[in-house]
């Protein structure tokens, strides 16, 4: 029981840090040359859409490999919260530059150090792992499954906009960096 508790408690946590990102960091096309092509409105459709569906397959009988309250249910919390530490890191790291629709700012600069040194996408990186930590929670192959692989790919089409964008806006650095850095998983992508 405390499990469920702690369970929704972060969950809450993660729902309102994404509502306060999404109320303050749209970009205004009066400051800033919007690209984003519907990437924002897809991905909140998608990931609200695949949470529903894993919390509906926790409810069915299938194969499991974990309950709450086991150590990989206490695992997945855990991977949860680094996954919301790496996007927040990442999100604090880019200031201003950090958006939630795909925009280029007048004033944009490109910023390779910290996170961004290795990983050209980190925040997105950072939703994909709490992704995989509330899978880890829920303990279940299927709902697993469910929540990472569809938000993956919905990143990977928006990644692919956004890459556009910042080549238009810096083509020569832009093309330097991306030859120095992964696109979103170090060693994979």
């Amino acid at each position: 029981m405390f499990f469920n508790y702690v369970f929704l408690a972060v969950g809450l946590l993660w729902v309102i840090s994404e509502s306060f990102i999404g109320a303050t960091k749209n970009a205004s096309p009066d400051s800033a040359i919007i690209k984003d092509k519907g990437s924002v409105r897809l991905l909140n459709i998608v990931t609200y859409s695949t949470i529903l569906l894993a919390f509906w397959i926790n409810t069915l009988k299938l194969p499991r490999f974990s309950k709450p309250d086991e150590i990989a249910s206490w695992c997945g919390i855990a991977v949860i919260l680094l996954g919301l530490a790496f996007r927040w890191c990442a999100i604090l790291k880019l200031k201003k530059y950090f958006t939630v629709n795909v925009a280029i700012l007048d004033d944009h600069q490109l910023l390779t150090s910290g996170l961004y040194r290795y990983i050209r996408h980190p925040a997105y990186l950072g939703v994909i792992i709490a992704f995989c930590g509330m899978g880890l929670a829920l303990g279940s192959y299927l709902a697993m499954a469910v929540l990472v692989i569809p938000v993956t790919l919905v990143f990977l089409w928006r990644i692919h906009i956004e890459e556009q964008a910042l080549l238009a806006a810096f083509p020569e650095s832009y093309r330097i960096y991306q030859k120095t850095s992964w696109r979103l998983i170090p060693l994979i992508i």
